[in-house]
């Protein structure tokens, strides 16, 4: 399905079903509201059904943070291109904005720009300049249904919760909430080309706006123009040969690919492996990369 995103009329959004949040993941529970959306849909005979999203996230904005993201725009966008969602409206988050009125949300935006005939909040969704506009405010305006929080296991999926198991290095925890492989893309930049002196060739990329997952070791799939890819990575400091400054992801193919630099990467994060650690020689680096590598390739061979 054709996805709008910001390019659209009234008349196309009019009598819609609007989803508002930060989407931030677009994790289970994210894709538990959708497809309640989509049956609401069917039963309601809505026109359309749509997001409306902010970027950046307004607690980046706010607090500054850097290393936030577990999803940039783009990958929202090409993740939601996969479902049935007609039209995304995304919100620039700037000084301008932050001082819109609750009541300018309403009228300005919402109304003006989009016309909804009902919008799926959260429960705790506050908007508007000082967080002035709640549920109740927003419920002037237009018909309010509220978004049922998904558990697994008693556990509230949330970005937050996201986050922390990607910082401590749960990785399969994650995905599993997330309902996919945690993935990043970013542009190969070239290296000093230090792991091509020990043995192992790898292609660099920097994680920017990405939250940093645990400095370690992961088995990894990559695609780059169009084909998957095996490989491992690590990222962090390289203590051993490098100690780096910046943390970047360093990742060896078990195939040779040409002309890969420069060209944005997609890397799905299958599993962890160890920590980052640093070692008394590079004799002592290079087989214990050799045991990952044999780890990696025996953990990806049953990954779907």
């Amino acid at each position: 399905m054709k996805l709008l995103i910001n390019k659209f009329s009234t008349k196309f959004t009019s009598n819609s079903l609007l989803i508002i949040g930060n989407f931030d993941g677009l994790h289970k529970g994210h894709l538990s509201i959708l497809s309640e959306a989509i049956n609401l849909k069917k039963q309601k005979s809505y026109s359309k059904i749509g997001l409306l999203t902010f970027e950046p996230n307004p607690k980046e904005f706010f607090f500054k943070l850097k290393n936030f993201k577990i999803t940039k725009l783009n990958d929202k966008i090409e993740i939601l291109k996969k479902l049935k969602i007609d039209f995304l409206h995304v919100v620039k988050f700037n000084k301008k904005f932050r001082n819109f009125s609750a009541e300018d949300f309403c009228k300005k935006i919402l109304k003006k720009k989009i016309n909804p005939s009902t919008i799926i909040v959260g429960k705790e969704f506050k908007f508007g300049k000082n967080r002035s506009g709640n549920i109740q405010f927003l419920k002037n305006f237009f018909n309010i249904k509220i978004a049922k929080q998904k558990k697994i296991n008693n556990l509230k999926i949330s970005s937050s919760t996201i986050r922390k198991f990607l910082q401590q290095g749960k990785i399969k925890q994650a995905n599993h909430l997330l309902g996919r492989y945690w993935s990043i893309s970013s542009k190969v930049v070239k290296g000093n080309r230090i792991g091509r002196k020990i043995g192992f060739k790898t292609a660099n990329v920097y994680l920017d706006e990405y939250v940093n997952p645990m400095y370690g070791v992961y088995a990894v799939k990559v695609k780059f123009d169009n084909k998957i890819y095996k490989g491992i990575s690590n990222f962090g400091i390289a203590p051993t040969i490098r100690n780096n400054k910046k943390p970047v992801l360093e990742i060896h193919f078990f195939k040779k690919i040409k002309n890969i630099y420069n060209k944005t990467i997609k890397v799905d994060f299958i599993s962890f492996i160890r920590k980052e650690k640093k070692f008394k020689s590079k004799k002592n680096l290079t087989d214990q990369i050799k045991k990952d590598i044999n780890k990696a390739k025996k953990i990806l061979e049953n990954a779907r």
